[in-house]
């Protein structure tokens, strides 16, 4: 089951839908910077950044305004 939740209710180990330039809607979990620095999402007073991970590629980091919702596949 997904649901569009508001990005600044992002977690790490969080699961979302995104849609990168190719077009595909593809899974990408939240993660931290790396396995010995676990960080929490980056929130500031006008946007969120997190860095996702997709099986098969390397990871990126994305950045949304507040206002932004996502869609939540399965939490952490």
């Amino acid at each position: 089951m997904a649901i569009e939740v508001d990005v600044q209710r992002l977690q790490l180990g969080d699961v979302i839908l995104i849609q990168p330039p190719d077009g595909a809607i593809i899974e990408a979990q939240v993660v931290g910077e790396s396995p010995e620095v676990v960080r929490e999402l980056e929130r500031s007073e006008s946007t969120v950044r997190a860095r996702l991970r997709v099986a098969g590629r390397d990871d990126f980091v994305m950045v949304w305004p507040l206002d932004t919702r996502v869609t939540l596949v399965r939490g952490p």
